[in-house]
């Protein structure tokens, strides 16, 4: 074979296939003793031609033509959701991230689009989604609900559909349809009770049961709405501990010295050993960190440098406590896991129970076997609700977790309150992973919603925006 002099002819991919294939040919025609020759050849073939095809298809897939009605091409708007919605990106990040895939590409990918844009992307997406009708028909579901902290005086209802019967793992973000979002300054129990039936009309099916937190505007909405009620664990399991610690003086004793100290030693030397911090919120749900660190504390107290053993020295008087504490919460952490991982039915509670008294009741500390008993009540109370063949799921998790995830993406200024932004909520779970984006028709969503449609929406559902009147008002003074 001939070589080729570069200085005069370089072939293109295109007139390599040809040249391989005709020598393949030729030697598939002859008697050829040695067949390596041709199987060699057969490969180079075999790689020229899926290394043609993967470079027709790189080009291929960013050259697409704009979606109706936008001056951006479907890739880039998916890569741009995709990437606001499955990372801690901000819009200006994620526009900073498509300039560099432009400069890498080439005139092949097109310009980048500024961050309003990728914002009203998300939102009519969001709506697309949240308008979708009757969502539940047919399915079998459970509704969980619950309320935001406050944000500027205001509040955020949301209720969402789960599978009722329970999937042999924990709720996952992909398992949720958002059902409603209702913005107020709060919520009476009439106002939950009306919410749901409203919710029930527009989900195309009724709910088997509601699970929600312990608050007694939410409990009274759903049960005189006609539902059952099943209280979530994690948050039942936090007031039980509660009931049985909050005003015990050794306890009270300890977390109001654990406070003092943080005060006391920030920006010192002994800074770096301080407890975490305890939360006003939800504190008795959130204890374990701080048990912890008083436990691990105790256990490397004798290998302190001098200076450290005296600052920490009252530790020690606490030993007794923090070892009792901690015993209890590994207890509750030993339920909720077998609860949330297999399901809450006669069995699983029976299973719980159990090791309650077992592992609770039979301890030697008074207040353990207290709240022992307390936990008892609570398995015995939600299990009498239960058929033998039920197992569902009774941890409100996911609810929290789809707060969390709202509040990592929204504004800190608190002055804005709640936005038009919070369609990102039902939009989240339909292109949280790859299984469930395959399904999600990004092209046909963004075609069928306006940005006249979100401004609808926004008047009819949510409050003023502050920050939207104080710049009105300041303008207008200068």
């Amino acid at each position: 074979m001939k070589k080729l002099d570069s200085k005069q002819h370089k072939e293109t991919p295109e007139e390599e296939l040809k040249r391989l294939r005709k020598r393949v040919k030729q030697l598939e025609g002859k008697e050829v003793k040695n067949t390596n020759t041709i199987k060699g050849l057969r490969k180079e073939l075999k790689k020229k031609r899926r290394s043609e095809n993967n470079y027709d298809q790189r080009t291929k897939s960013i050259t697409l033509a704009p979606v109706p009605g936008h001056r951006f091409p479907l890739v880039v708007i998916q890569l741009c959701v995709l990437i606001y919605m499955r990372t801690g990106c901000g819009l200006r990040t994620v526009v900073k991230i498509l300039e560099v895939f432009s400069e890498v590409l080439g005139k092949n990918f097109g310009k980048s689009p500024c961050y309003n844009t990728v914002e009203n992307w998300i939102k009519k997406l969001g709506l697309s989604v949240y308008q979708d009708d009757q969502p539940c028909k047919g399915k079998k579901f459970a509704m969980v609900m619950d309320e935001s902290i406050a944000i500027n005086g205001q509040k955020l209802l949301l209720a969402l559909a789960i599978p009722s019967e329970h999937q042999d793992r924990p709720v996952k973000h992909e398992d949720v349809t958002v059902l409603n979002m209702t913005v107020g300054a709060n919520f009476k129990g009439e106002d939950i009770e009306n919410k749901i039936s409203e919710v029930t009309i527009s989900a195309g099916s009724e709910p088997q049961y509601v699970i929600s937190d312990n608050a007694h505007n939410l409990v009274r909405g759903i049960l005189d709405s006609g539902y059952v009620h099943y209280a979530d664990i994690s948050h039942s399991m936090g007031v039980i501990l509660k009931k049985v610690y909050e005003k015990q003086p050794d306890f009270v004793e300890l977390t109001t010295l654990l406070g003092k100290k943080r005060l006391q030693y920030h920006l010192t030397n002994k800074a770096y050993l301080l407890p975490p911090n305890m939360r006003t919120i939800a504190r008795f749900m959130n204890m374990s960190e701080w048990v912890i660190w008083g436990n691990s504390m105790l256990a490397c107290y004798n290998k302190l440098p001098k200076e450290m053993q005296e600052a920490y020295a009252f530790i020690n008087d606490y030993e007794s406590l923090l070892q009792e504490l901690m015993d209890a919460l590994d207890a509750i952490r030993h339920i909720e896991h077998i609860c949330k991982n297999k399901g809450f039915s006669c069995k699983t509670s029976k299973e719980c129970q159990s090791y309650i008294v077992a592992q609770v009741i039979g301890n030697a500390y008074p207040r353990q076997a207290h709240l022992g008993l307390k936990m008892l009540e609570y398995f015995r109370k939600e299990e009498a609700q239960l058929t033998e063949d039920m197992n569902i799921c009774i941890s409100s998790d996911i609810i929290e977790s789809t707060f969390g995830i709202y509040k990592s993406k929204k504004s800190p200024n608190k002055l804005y309150g709640i936005t038009p932004f919070a369609l990102m909520i039902p939009l989240y779970p339909k292109v949280v992973n790859e299984s469930v984006t395959k399904t999600f028709n990004f092209k046909e969503r963004l075609v069928n919603v306006k940005l006249k449609d979100i401004d609808a929406w926004t008047t009819e559902h949510l409050s003023k925006n502050w920050v939207t009147e104080r710049t009105k008002t300041l303008k207008q003074v200068s």
